[in-house]
């Protein structure tokens, strides 16, 4: 398994224009068979370490972003003081739990995302805060299509939300 992963890897790097072997191929193979897909850099460090990568933190950050700027990786909005990437790139939202720092992906259909919302709001509407992030599609630059992503956050320090127009909150 492990090679047919590298094999896969080594054409998502060709794919993206960046070289198929050495350094690159090496982290992307560590992250694509991580049981964990939303990575912080001091993680991605420790795992590296025990692979036996020999890299430095500036080294690592720099392929970390660099897998990113190609659509290898996703940024995600966070709480960690560190960056948090994401190895799942099909677009998909998150709920972000701010008191234990878990992040949770939703695979969902609109529908679903947006009953999930009202239903956050309505069970906790102090307590949550959204974000709708508009992403680039990889690989292109400048203007082009953007992806949006959206991330509910549970906060239990977060001011009341105020509700958009034409969005209604239960009971109101």
């Amino acid at each position: 398994m492990p090679q047919a992963v590298e094999a896969a890897c080594r054409e998502e790097l060709r794919r993206a224009g960046l070289s198929g072997q050495g350094g690159l191929l090496r982290l992307l193979t560590l992250l694509r068979t991580a049981p964990e897909t939303h990575l912080g850099l001091a993680e991605v460090l420790r795992m590296a370490a025990e692979a036996g990568f020999n890299t430095t933190h500036a080294d690592l950050a720099r392929q970390l972003e660099t897998l990113a700027d190609h659509g290898l990786l996703v940024r995600l909005f966070s709480t960690a003081a560190e960056p948090v990437f994401d190895t799942v790139t099909e677009p998909h939202s998150h709920l972000v739990y701010d008191e234990t720092a878990q992040i949770v992906d939703l695979h969902v259909s609109s529908g679903t995302l947006l009953e999930i919302l009202r239903q956050a709001l309505a069970d906790r509407p102090d307590e949550v805060e959204i974000l709708v992030r508009f992403r680039r599609t990889a690989g292109r630059s400048g203007r082009g299509p953007f992806r949006a992503v959206i991330q509910c956050l549970h906060t239990a320090k977060a001011a009341p939300m105020p509700v958009p127009a034409g969005v209604r909150r239960s009971g109101s």
